[in-house]
């Protein structure tokens, strides 16, 4: 179908009207939105045929504000300069499922897919951005990566010549950063001032890049109301080996919503972050030590654990606005089923966990959003 497509606007735009009556082809001037999210790649035959399609189709298609690639399809470079080159790329309001293949020192010279210094080169010429997905390309082996020690303290420093300049991305609403390491992608969207952003959804590249997600939420977390933050399944899950959470709460003073993966649980700590954000404020609650209240609305969680309980209860009279606790992992067990079961493994400490949240007005609902029944 994409060939077929493709083929439909090359051939009209080669009968292009000889007078140019109007600025672009027909009907290429009438899309503005390419969804190719369902699309399944069976092998590299086909992988090669879209890439190739992708590269003809992007320069007939001027008006194109949304942009959804195929899901794990890593782009030529090609293709991105076909679409960083076109006519009204400045238009771009949505671009997703952006897939990069990570720079590394001893790489070989034909790259598998775009580089972060590419997509970077496409984000300049894309002021109008509101959504924006990337992921670069999952690999275990840490020992690829260089690994870069910097002080995410001085990133704002205009006067770090080192640093790669900011982009211009006022009107951007959403954010999704899948296992980005730190290098110049990262570097230019820590500097890159984001007053629109207000969804986040983050995934650190390995346990040592922890401070990259601090240093994110510090510099653009002020206005975010939606946060998820997910772990890559190759990370170290014991408490022992995972550094330090960022203070994810005085970070975010307007979060609404916040979802949380199962490898932080263990040593995440809401509680002094949100004591941190009374210590800076001026008049009574700073003189009497109490913290700020925090709007948290909704948070998820993959499943119920006994130490994270202790804290979110520690927290719940700093959070007022508190309404829903989800368990995204578990599901109430249908109606008619023995009262021992009930009460039994993580259906026990589900139940446990509502009686007790119910004491402050706070609903426990499974994944799928349902009260017990």
């Amino acid at each position: 179908m994409l060939q077929k497509f493709m083929a439909h606007l090359s051939s009209s735009d080669q009968r292009w009207d000889s007078i140019r009556r109007i600025p672009y082809s027909t009907p290429g001037r009438w899309v503005q939105a390419l969804d190719l999210s369902e699309m399944v790649l069976v092998d590299s035959t086909d992988s090669l045929s879209v890439d190739s399609n992708l590269t003809r189709l992007f320069p007939l298609l001027p008006f194109l504000m949304s942009l959804h690639l195929v899901p794990g399809m890593l782009l030529s470079n090609r293709v991105l300069t076909a679409l960083q080159s076109k006519d009204g790329i400045g238009e771009l309001r949505s671009l997703k499922g952006a897939r990069l293949s990570v720079s590394v020192e001893n790489a070989p010279a034909q790259s598998p897919g775009p580089s972060p210094d590419a997509v970077v080169r496409l984000l300049r010429n894309c002021p109008c951005l509101e959504q924006l997905e990337m992921a670069c390309v999952d690999t275990n082996d840490l020992e690829l990566e260089p690994i870069v020690d910097l002080d995410f303290s001085s990133f704002q420093d205009e006067d770090a010549e080192t640093l790669p300049p900011p982009l211009y991305l006022p009107d951007l609403n959403s954010l999704c950063l899948s296992t980005i390491p730190i290098g110049s992608l990262f570097l230019t969207l820590l500097r890159t001032p984001l007053p629109s952003l207000r969804h986040l959804v983050v995934a650190p590249h390995n346990d040592r890049h922890t401070a990259q997600l601090s240093a994110l939420l510090v510099t653009n977390g002020r206005n975010l109301i939606s946060l998820r933050i997910n772990t890559p399944q190759h990370l170290p899950t014991s408490p022992g080996d995972v550094p330090a959470t960022p203070p994810i709460l005085t970070s975010c003073p307007e979060l609404h919503y916040l979802a949380l993966d199962q490898q932080l649980l263990p040593v995440l700590t809401l509680l002094e972050p949100v004591q941190d954000v009374g210590s800076g404020s001026s008049g009574d609650s700073a003189g009497s030590g109490s913290p700020r209240p925090h709007p948290l609305r909704v948070l998820t969680i993959p499943r119920p654990n006994a130490r994270f309980l202790r804290e979110v209860e520690a927290l719940l009279p700093h959070l007022p606005s508190l309404t829903v606790v989800r368990a995204r992992a578990v599901r109430w067990l249908r109606a008619g089923v023995s009262g021992k079961a009930l009460e039994a493994g993580v259906q026990g400490e589900m139940h446990d966990w509502r009686r007790r949240f119910a004491r402050r007005g706070v609903r426990l609902v499974d994944g799928d959003w349902r009260d017990p029944r």
